[in-house]
């Protein structure tokens, strides 16, 4: 009679540790916290190969703590269409924000609904550029400036991400802290950092004095956001919540300048992309090819949640537990003028070290309104725009300068077919597509786009497959 007795006293106290220790469990979901940049491309930080020192101490020091991606890419290289997707888990044609400024479909949930039914409070500060509010019910936070073409240095206050992260212990957290560095005008931060002589420039950029001096604010804007990494971290670390809480650090779509954002290029769509998990390995890279689209799933999947089956994106923790090396075989791309520009529309891949663009509309010009938008009749308003001035500077150039001339038409106009290889040519700079050595990987990257289009419904050009 003693051991049934026993037996029956040792299971029920076993019975009451198990769920003591799964109440615990709901208690300790991991908090995120999201920071998102604005207009930087990935290679103007430190960790991705800046020549420019000065840019990111912050994020080169996390990247030294946590993990880095080094083939993380945005579908779309525009500010409404990259939060659309970062937000949704779905690519553009999927949650239908195709367009610069254009709207989601009504009735998509995003990463507010998605995670308020695991119970996290899901809050935003800073620059929004997505709608409608049904589609993303964030508790909206003030302290960060909003308007991402605020000229100067704009006010912040820290109290209300403090106040939201420290609001209720018991209650796990996401919180995205979205930044207007490094979007023009350029001229904030301290660009005293570096010398204009000894700045090293994208190839993609034509080198004159405009261009440096641009370049030079940029950078100087680049390296506020890092230090509003450093803060966030900092902040999360004295409230005690780092053991709990997963950082991570985007850098949105590549610079607003001729050849990174509202293109296809790697400059405009190759993210940056660091992460620090609890308890996660330090100073790993990883190579595996991932999109905007998977950070969503990430996060359901670690919040202990079911990741949508209808969703685009897929789940990274693999890959941050370090189970696996790979993720997608391929990334896609895809570019729509929109109102910002004549008609244009392109669509890439790119398996990692090959990578196609092919423009659906290569017999128009390519320009974008706030850029170049005198060559086909526009009027801007803004008569002091930096990046029109710097594109000016461009043309000037060009008149006696063959790579100016050239990067000039580089930009201006578009073949149908561009194949790089990333491995020997980061920038893009030669186009192989008339080698016939190439012939065969065209068709199948064709193929690949052809077959991309169908699956998301776009409807942008009948590729001879539809």
């Amino acid at each position: 009679m003693r051991i049934r007795i026993k037996k029956r006293h040792l299971f029920t106290l076993l019975l009451a540790t198990l769920c003591i220790q799964l109440c615990f469990a709901q208690n300790t979901k991991p908090n995120f916290v999201i920071l998102l940049g604005d207009d930087i491309s990935a290679s103007s930080l430190g960790c991705y190969g800046s020549e420019n020192p000065h840019t990111s101490p912050n994020i080169d020091r996390l990247a030294e703590e946590g993990l880095r991606f080094t083939n993380m890419f945005v579908a779309e290289a525009m500010c409404a269409t990259t939060r659309a997707e970062l937000y949704t888990g779905l690519m553009p044609y999927r949650n239908g924000c195709t367009i610069n400024h254009a709207a989601t479909k009504k009735g998509t949930l995003s990463i507010v609904q998605h995670l308020e039914k695991l119970g996290y409070r899901v809050g935003l500060t800073g620059k929004r550029h997505f709608r409608p509010q049904s589609v993303y019910p964030f508790e909206f936070i003030k302290g960060f400036p909003q308007n991402c073409n605020y000229s100067g240095t704009a006010p912040e206050s820290w109290d209300g991400v403090e106040e939201f992260m420290t609001r209720d212990s018991q209650q796990p957290f996401c919180l995205i802290i979205c930044s207007i560095h490094a979007h023009s005008p350029w001229n904030a931060g301290d660009a005293s950092l570096w010398s204009l002589d000894e700045l090293k420039l994208p190839k993609n950029l034509v080198d004159n004095k405009v261009t440096r001096e641009y370049y030079r604010e940029h950078l100087a804007e680049i390296r506020l956001f890092d230090e509003q990494v450093g803060k966030a971290q900092k902040l999360i670390e004295a409230k005690g919540l780092d053991e709990n809480t997963a950082l991570i650090v985007l850098d949105e779509n590549g610079a607003g300048m001729p050849g990174g954002k509202w293109t296809t290029y790697d400059w405009g769509v190759r993210s940056a992309c660091v992460m620090k998990w609890p308890k996660s390995k330090q100073g790993s890279t990883t190579a595996a090819i991932a999109q905007y689209c998977d950070v969503l799933p990430t996060l359901i999947d670690a919040a202990g949640g079911e990741v949508p089956k209808d969703m685009d994106g897929k789940s990274l923790l693999p890959v941050i537990k370090g189970k696996t090396e790979d993720h997608r075989d391929h990334a896609f791309f895809l570019y729509n003028s929109g109102k910002e520009g004549p008609e244009f529309a392109s669509r890439a891949v790119t398996d990692g070290r090959y990578k196609l663009i092919w423009t659906l509309t290569p017999e128009n010009l390519y320009a974008v309104r706030t850029i170049n938008g005198f060559d086909y009749g526009h009027t801007d308003k803004m008569e002091d725009r930096h990046v029109r001035k710097l594109y000016l500077s461009w043309l000037a150039y060009a008149g006696y300068d063959k790579t100016a001339t050239e990067l000039v038409w580089r930009y201006r106009k578009r073949p149908e077919f561009q194949l790089f290889d990333l491995d020997v040519d980061p920038e893009e700079m030669t186009n192989l597509a008339e080698v016939e050595l190439y012939a065969s990987k065209i068709s199948e990257l064709t193929a690949l786009i052809e077959n991309w289009m169908l699956d998301q419904n776009d409807k942008s050009r009948k590729p001879s497959t539809f």
